[in-house]
């Protein structure tokens, strides 16, 4: 008699409860922000890290410094934003403040390379700058694109 409930059991639908109809993970709805958090993050941890691990290489290809510290205090600067960033990005949830330390600090980075490349004619700072100056670009736009998205009147429920 117990093999007969047990096959009954298994035969019959399954309703689906509180679990199964859970949104899917974050990794699969990532919105445009987060994506943008993810690579940004990537490229400020990748370019801060740079002349953290190896100072001769950095200073080789960009320019001669003559106080290390100072660049290896930038570096550091440059990764802990980008490991909010990245932190942020894969959580999936960006948060205002970060966005706007985000886009200013591109801005700031942009105009510092941008400035330099003028005067050593430095091209690895000039591609950095530009960079720097498309992701706070991006920003901008993302902010934007919220802003039109709150102000948009809301559909009608039963049209």
């Amino acid at each position: 008699m117990g093999e007969a409930m047990s096959v009954q059991a298994s035969v019959s639908p399954m309703i689906p409860g509180p679990r199964e109809l859970r949104p899917h993970p974050v990794r699969e709805r990532r919105t445009a922000r987060a994506n943008l958090a993810l690579a940004h993050g990537a490229f400020l941890a990748a370019t801060g890290l740079w002349p953290l691990l190896h100072l001769r290489s950095f200073a080789r290809l960009t320019a001669p410094r003559p106080e290390g510290w100072l660049t290896r205090g930038a570096g550091l600067c440059c990764t802990n934003l980008g490991a909010a960033l990245l932190a942020a990005g894969a959580r999936g949830k960006v948060a205002q403040e970060l966005r706007l330390a985000a886009g200013t600090t591109g801005l700031t980075i942009a105009a510092l390379d941008l400035h330099s490349a003028a005067r050593r004619r430095s091209l690895p700072q000039l591609l950095n700058g530009l960079a720097q100056l498309a992701f706070a670009a991006a920003w901008t736009m993302a902010e934007l694109r919220d802003r039109n998205a709150l102000r948009r009147p809301p559909e009608a429920a039963f049209a």
